[in-house]
């Protein structure tokens, strides 16, 4: 029944109440115009100045790190909710530790499910524990909001289109678990101490012996001394690393294997993280469709203290499909590449092209390392040093590797 048609149907019993002097009958109909009203004006005004809100420990996760989500609810008027739902988008990558999720039909998104009741005035809150069980960037929301009168007859339901995220960093396991050399992982490229001359810490000038490199010659001084001159630099013993990281996994770039994947990009955080505690300088670039990339993206190489973070932060929003193709990419970044830097490329699809790409490195003064993902080994150039990391079976003994 229509809510006009129950008001019209209360003024005909309350005037037949009066007609036949039926004060009863009178009190009855009044008291459920009363309740009608109170119903339809709960109803109407519920939701108004209700707020909510999720707050996180923490929003970057480690690989299997537990945090915290608090849901806020409030109610910011003196009308009390007897009843408030709130239902929103869960992803089904992040573990709920504490509560249960719903999904009503396989397919359709999970969703966590809050019911409660708030007085007037009131804000409560409900914490749960989650864990990050796979990298990747992962949305919470949104969320609909539900109420209504006591007796249920009536609601109204927002949407609250808020959008809350959170990251967690890719899976890191020690580099000797990788299948490289325990004494140096990757071979010359991690020695103690390599001692190369930067071109940008200028010193002084001397005379040119036979065997100083050309490009070197300081003209305006061999002028001044009519004796040929040579710049002479600073020693600098801090290796570079760009870890070049190809998230194409099949022949195909519209599809993708996730466990080939998974591992690429945590071979690649576990040897960025290895080579920052050396006290090495590691930058990334990657040929991700991301949010903020559509080509390629690129962290600069660094060894500040926040460096780490920022590393791991983009290596997890790397999503499954590629820009550029890994060859493109390695073309790109030469102009970029701090003077002696070593890039490290790492795949499952390694080709004609990328090799070509890590010969034109090579050129340039740049030592290159390829690490290959898959199931058989690939017939690399020998002028490209190179490791094979194993297959999918690799990976998922990764994977379940506990670490402390």
């Amino acid at each position: 029944m229509t809510s006009g048609a129950w008001t019209a149907l209360l003024l005909v019993l309350f005037m037949i109440a009066l007609i036949m002097d039926r004060g009863l009958l009178a009190v009855f109909a009044l008291i459920l115009a009363v309740a009608t009203g109170a119903t339809t004006l709960w109803a109407r005004y519920c939701l108004a100045k209700v707020s909510y809100r999720r707050y996180f420990g923490t929003r970057q996760l480690s690989f299997g790190e537990e945090t915290t989500l608090t849901l806020e609810f409030e109610n910011a008027k003196p009308l009390p909710l007897a009843w408030l739902l709130v239902r929103e988008d869960f992803p089904e990558e992040v573990n709920l530790l504490t509560g249960e999720l719903q999904q009503n039909t396989p397919g359709e998104p999970v969703t966590l499910v809050t019911l409660l009741s708030l007085r007037w005035y009131e804000r409560v809150s409900r914490t749960h524990r989650i864990r990050g069980a796979r990298r990747g960037r992962f949305r919470f929301g949104p969320a609909e909001l539900s109420s209504g009168d006591v007796f249920g007859y009536q609601r109204q339901v927002v949407e609250d289109r808020n959008i809350d995220e959170i990251l967690v960093y890719p899976k890191i396991v020690p580099v000797e678990d990788l299948s490289l050399p325990v004494a140096r992982p990757m071979g010359e490229w991690f020695a103690a101490r390599r001692v190369t001359f930067d071109p940008l810490r200028f010193a002084t000038v001397r005379d040119y012996v036979p065997g100083d490199n050309p490009r070197h010659i300081h003209w305006r001084a061999t002028a001044r001394t009519t004796v040929l001159q040579t710049k002479e630099f600073d020693p600098s013993d801090t290796l570079t690393l760009m870890m070049a990281i190809d998230v194409q996994t099949t022949s195909r770039s519209y599809e993708y294997i996730p466990d080939d994947l998974e591992f690429v990009i945590s071979a690649a955080a576990s040897l960025a993280l290895y080579a920052l505690d050396k006290g090495h300088m590691v930058g990334m670039c990657a040929n991700s469709l991301t949010v903020e990339a559509n080509t390629w993206s690129r962290v600069a190489p660094g060894r500040h203290v926040n460096q780490a973070n920022v590393l791991l932060s983009a290596m997890a929003a790397l999503g499954p499909f590629r820009g550029q193709p890994l060859a493109t990419m390695l073309c790109e970044i030469i102009p970029d590449l701090p003077y002696g830097a070593t890039v490290i490329a790492v795949t499952s699809q390694p080709n004609e092209n990328v090799y070509e790409s890590l010969g034109n490195l090579q050129e340039v003064n740049h030592r290159v390392l390829l690490l290959t993902v898959g199931r058989q080994p690939v017939d690399v150039p020998s002028q490209i040093p190179h490791h094979h990391l194993g297959d999918q079976d690799v990976w998922q003994s990764l994977d379940a590797l506990e670490l402390g």
